[in-house]
């Protein structure tokens, strides 16, 4: 039989990561032979704008195949594992479900909602009571947690349609320092041999690794790509030159999926991931510490869309935009003084001509002729010819910017934004050997 299970909320500022639980496992699972997995252990990526989030808004789930006497000891296996790695002081609210048989379609519905909206809790635990009696579903501790709905979103994910991979390479969950002993040229030898299939790896602008966290958690680092053939050659050869664990996850990262629905303005609400479209409707205003802010009005609304500083490429176009420009603009609604829409990709459609007023030539000599006061026409400074009854003279300019997709710099890419240089490429669905190493060490 399926055996479906979801967790989330088990990141913690001391350091514990919800993919590390996850890791632990999938591990215990095939030291004692419990089930075959039917898909690589899932890394999911919500709605990132949600203000509940955990770190990076994601949640795991990991898919088996199960004799019915076995699954017992995975659900024992799996509560033992999460009551070990509950680091309880008061900032993480896990959740643990187990989902026997195959997966209903409200689950799946709630996955495509939480990608791009704010799913109450209470919501989801009265589709659980409405469910209880139609699924074998077990859930742990309680439906009280804050990691629910992540963790039913983690299952209703399978199977991922439009995905990546991440290799997630893993410390001694003991050591809390925030500073990593990987060298930076281990990332860049790994961009330059396989780029764009392996991507966000390191910022040549910026001078950094893209690939590694900073904070106490056990995550060294986690490479991504679009085939694991190649993920499976780098754990091979970095579990020879570094002492880490290492797993393979599929994972909706860097595919946009959170901004693949179009909503009229005044249809937006808080926390929503979308996208729309519009014209601008004001001048651009730089604000304080560089920051960008547009007006986009459609034929319901208008709404204010902040680009950040931080976002490079992207604030550096939405200072060059003019009203009556079209575009559009993906992003995450917030609450701010009415809503605000926090840019992470801008189209631009169509632009507008830069049309300007300028004075006229003269017939005679052909310089530029001057006003000769209110209601008196223009005259030459040159030559001293005067005409009455001309005007200035509209003229229409080129613009600097071209219609295109426009996105944020590297620096400032979310977990589920696509880099540009990945456009065209799809996940290789297939599954690799050694998706899995570990070392016996605290573990």
């Amino acid at each position: 039989m399926e055996i479906h299970i979801g967790l989330d909320d088990l990141d913690s500022p001391l350091g514990q990561c919800t993919t590390f639980v996850a890791f632990l496992i999938s591990k215990e699972i095939l030291e004692k032979g419990l089930g075959g997995f039917l898909d690589y252990p899932y890394l999911v990526r919500l709605d990132p704008n949600v203000p509940f989030k955990t770190r990076g808004n994601g949640s795991v789930s990991i898919h088996l195949k199960a004799s019915p006497k076995t699954v017992g000891e995975i659900l024992e296996t799996a509560r033992r594992i999460v009551d070990e790695n509950y680091e309880r002081h008061g900032k993480t609210s896990p959740t643990l479900v187990v989902l026997e048989g195959r997966i209903p379609q409200q689950l799946s519905q709630i996955y495509e909602r939480a990608l791009r909206e704010f799913i109450p809790r209470k919501y989801v635990k009265e589709l659980v009571t409405d469910l209880s009696d139609k699924l074998n579903l077990e859930i742990y501790p309680s439906t009280e947690n804050r990691g629910l709905v992540g963790a039913l979103a983690a299952i209703g994910a399978y199977p991922l349609r439009n995905f990546t991979y991440e290799l997630l390479a893993y410390r001694d969950p003991y050591s809390k320092v925030p500073e990593r002993t990987v060298p930076w040229s281990f990332f860049v030898e790994v961009d330059r041999a396989y780029r764009p299939t392996v991507f966000a790896t390191y910022d040549y602008i910026e001078r950094r690794p893209l690939a590694v966290p900073h904070g106490p958690d056990p995550v060294v680092f986690g490479l991504r790509s679009f085939d694991p053939r190649i993920l499976e050659n780098i754990l091979k050869e970095a579990s020879r030159r570094f002492p880490y664990s290492y797993m393979i996850f599929k994972t909706n990262q860097a595919t946009n999926a959170h901004l693949a629905r179009h909503k009229k303005i005044s249809k937006l609400r808080p926390y929503d991931s979308a996208l729309i479209e519009g014209s601008v409707a004001e001048q651009p205003r730089i604000m304080p510490g560089g920051h960008a802010k547009l007006v986009v009005a459609d034929d319901t609304g208008e709404v204010q869309v902040m680009v950040y500083r931080e976002t490079g490429r992207l604030n550096r176009l939405a200072r060059l935009l003019r009203p009556g420009d079209t575009v559009e603009v993906g992003g995450g609604v917030v609450p701010r003084k009415g809503l605000t829409l926090n840019a992470e990709q801008i189209r631009l459609k169509q632009v507008s001509p830069k049309i300007v007023a300028r004075n006229p030539k003269c017939p005679r000599c052909g310089a530029t002729m001057k006003s000769a006061g209110r209601g008196k026409g223009f005259k030459c400074p040159k030559c001293g010819y005067r005409d009455r009854n001309a005007r200035k003279i509209m003229v229409k300019l080129p613009r600097i910017v071209a219609p295109g997709l426009y996105v944020a710099s590297p620096r400032a890419y979310r977990h589920l934004t696509r880099p540009p240089e990945t456009f065209g490429l799809e996940g290789v669905d297939v599954f690799v050997e050694k998706w899995i190493f570990w070392r016996h060490v605290n573990l």
